[in-house]
């Protein structure tokens, strides 16, 4: 069975503080060493700044088509899908961090910043040059690749914590724009947690009123918080994750349907199509082929 590849984050002595920046050119350069190919799917479990200075294309994530330009700037969550169009007329900056940095590196109110940055939820993961306004992502972004490379690691990730931090920021100004006022704080970080143990126990359980329990919340507060933030209900929101979940399996060519049946925690393969068509009102063979096109 060949699965969807999944990429983790690279330690090495330069990279230990689980951050890392380098240009979209060298990762290019490098394809050949690497043990995936960066325009086939692949999955990350850790998060990603793309900033392009160069180049015009298309970058996807979970499957869709982002279109970019000179100056987009995308963000891609731990956990989610993409692929690369390699092509050597293209160039930018790469910033990688792990779910431990953020917990080591970032209080209270900068983790709310991020999950409402990173919450796909709710906006496109791209931000287009147009939409930047007097915002200058080039210039913190040198910023962060120079102190990266800097010699004396005195203070380093100290430095690079709030040169991130204010990254972010500016790139959640622009998008505060797009997100719905007057939402509670607290539930976007709530709304965090349920996603992140739904990514962990999604093939042991689909039942909404696990995961409120997991949370140490009312099944009630639950659907709350996921109508607030994503206008569905929990159990909405765990099925469209299910959808996603098969289609991120189905990317991959060599996967049958009863080890897709066995990966995801159904029963039968029947029970996984007839799920799967329900929501997409396609088969799973049928969404297979249109994204081998």
């Amino acid at each position: 069975m060949e699965k969807i590849p999944k990429i983790s984050f690279l330690k090495t002595n330069k990279a230990e503080i689980e951050f890392e920046i380098f240009t979209l050119n060298s990762l290019f350069s490098r394809q050949d060493e690497l043990n995936l190919s960066l325009e086939k799917p692949h999955r990350v479990d850790f998060y990603h700044i793309l900033f392009i200075k160069k180049g015009a294309g298309i970058h996807y994530i979970d499957f869709q088509p982002y279109n970019f330009n000179e100056g987009s700037i995308l963000f891609i969550s731990r956990g989610q899908v993409h692929a690369y169009e390699v092509r050597p007329d293209r160039d930018g900056f790469l910033i990688l961090f792990t779910e431990a940095f953020l917990s080591k590196n970032l209080i209270h109110s900068d983790i709310l910043s991020f999950y409402r940055l990173y919450n796909y939820y709710l906006h496109l993961p791209i931000i287009q040059p147009e939409e930047l306004g007097e915002n200058n992502f080039n210039n913190i972004i040198h910023q962060i690749y120079e102190e990266y490379n800097f010699s004396d690691d005195f203070a380093k990730e100290d430095i690079l914590r709030l040169l991130l931090k204010l990254l972010l920021l500016k790139a959640e100004r622009i998008k505060h724009t797009l997100i719905p006022q007057g939402k509670n704080s607290e539930w976007f970080i709530k709304f965090g947690v349920f996603r992140n143990q739904l990514e962990k126990h999604f093939i042991e359980t689909r039942n909404a009123k696990e995961y409120a329990k997991m949370l140490n919340i009312s099944y009630k507060h639950l659907n709350e918080i996921c109508k607030s933030i994503t206008g569905t209900t929990a159990k909405e929101c765990i099925d469209n994750f299910i959808i996603l979940e098969i289609k991120r399996h189905l990317a991959m060519s060599d996967i049958s349907a009863k080890e897709l049946t066995y990966e995801l925690g159904f029963d039968e393969p029947t029970n996984l199509a007839k799920f799967f068509k329900k929501h997409t009102l396609q088969t799973p063979s049928q969404f297979k082929q249109s994204i081998m096109k």
